[in-house]
């Protein structure tokens, strides 16, 4: 009885298979169309046109190409039987027909009858098929040079002639096959081995990346204890401060105590978004109806830490536009891309700096824009911009994961990423998605 993974060996094996078969029709439809053309050599060789060769040319190449179709309509032995029959025996039964026809032994083709052991490597593939060929070819010999009445010793002479021409011939024909595969193998090698150097290199990187989001997730939840005593302070010296503003209180008291609480609410909700981005892998959920402004807020949010001190940053979303996608994943997507804005600004140096972020939508698609007044993008980066570990930036500030993970998120919404420069200066990315 066959186990599972025979079964599964098995079926994996059928394309294979298949693709053999096919390679082996198209080499001997290949073949067939060789042997008619060699009429033209006929011709040459005798001057004029020889109507019964170019008969026995066409019943060479007609009986190769319908082997060549029945491969695919037999079982595997009647394939050997076949590859045989095209490999050894129409080769050498034909050109022994030709080579009476033309000249025997004397004429242009006698020499070439050292040649089909190599088409039978060349077409059956099998060492006993150049063997059999070889057996073949000084007995079709023999037959030519016992028709013409030759004498014993030229008939000696002559096999073994071509004994030597086909040995030769065949020992090219390994030696280069010899030298391809060494080749193929070297090649296979290298690359085998750059293979695992890239593999290696990303296994640490994607590991350094695991180590930043635990750490952040760490820090964010130590921060968020102290966090919440501040806040509860500062809402209890606003209440008492509140009671003694009303007996003749400073107002500007007040005031600083209100902006004090906004300033720790916004921490409270950076730490908040930092723990939910650390975690969004754990909590995605599939892509469906959402709203980007709560998605906006949340990535504006996290970048104006970084984006304050830059740039400024200008938001248009008219309307409340809704997309189908993931709204933690499409976050990340969105802070990677204000972010990474950022960044070649400050690179470039730019004075001035300028991000916005827009919303376009029509009834099918929603557009969100993320654009700058950076140096742009070079024109032989922006085929490789999407590329895993792909990237401009200093070793230090960049790994080359951001723009890749972003787009396969985008497209798991349904969606596309891409980017272009803009006509007065600057980068801009342009994620689509479906509109809901």
């Amino acid at each position: 009885m066959e186990s599972p993974q025979e079964g599964v060996e098995r079926i994996g094996a059928l394309p294979r298979v298949e693709a053999r078969l096919q390679d082996e029709q198209r080499l001997l439809y290949a073949s067939a169309l060789v042997w008619l053309l060699f009429w033209g050599l006929d011709v040459l060789w005798s001057l004029t046109p020889t109507w019964d060769t170019l008969a026995l040319r066409g019943g060479w190449a007609a009986a190769t190409a319908l082997v060549g179709v029945s491969l695919s309509r037999v079982g595997p032995g009647w394939r050997a039987v076949l590859r045989t029959l095209v490999a050894v025996v129409l080769p050498n039964v034909f050109m022994g027909l030709l080579i009476l026809r033309l000249g025997g032994s004397a004429g242009h083709l006698f020499s070439w009858l050292g040649v089909m052991p190599a088409v039978a490597l060349l077409v059956g593939g099998g060492v006993w098929h150049a063997v059999a060929s070889t057996v073949l070819c000084l007995l079709m010999a023999s037959l030519v040079l016992g028709a013409e009445g030759a004498p014993a010793s030229k008939i000696w002479v002559s096999l073994l002639m071509l004994v030597f021409q086909t040995v030769g011939i065949q020992c090219v024909f390994f030696y280069q096959r010899l030298l391809l595969e060494r080749v193929k193998s070297e090649a296979e090698k290298r690359l085998a081995v750059q293979e695992l150097n890239a593999s290696n290199e990303r296994a640490l990187r994607a590991e350094r990346l695991a180590q930043v989001g635990r750490l952040a997730a760490g820090v964010a939840h130590e921060v968020r204890n102290p966090l919440a005593y501040v806040q509860a302070n500062l809402r209890f010296l606003q209440e008492e401060w509140a009671l003694a503003s009303a007996e003749g209180g400073d107002p500007e008291v007040v005031e600083a105590l209100q902006e004090s609480a906004q300033g720790v609410e916004r921490i409270h909700q950076i730490v908040k978004d930092l723990t939910a981005l650390s975690r969004a892998e754990e909590l995605a959920a599939p892509a469906g109806r959402c709203a980007l402004g709560p998605v906006i807020d949340t990535s504006v949010r996290l970048a104006s830490v970084r984006l304050k001190s830059l740039v400024t940053l200008a938001v248009d979303m008219p309307g409340a536009a809704v997309a189908h996608a993931e709204p933690r994943r499409l976050g990340q997507v969105l802070l990677n891309l204000l972010l990474n804005a950022a960044d070649a600004i400050e690179d470039a140096k730019v004075r001035d700096g300028r991000v916005a972020l827009r919303v376009r939508q029509d009834a099918e698609r929603v557009w969100l824009l993320v654009e700058d007044n950076g140096p742009g993008i070079q024109a032989e980066h922006l085929s490789k911009l999407f590329t895993s570990f792909f990237t401009t930036k200093a070793p230090e500030k960049g790994t080359g994961l951001g723009l890749a993970l972003s787009r396969q998120y985008v497209e798991s919404f349904g969606g596309t990423l891409r980017a272009e420069n803009r006509a007065e200066g600057g980068a801009r990315f342009i994620v689509e998605l479906p509109a809901v």
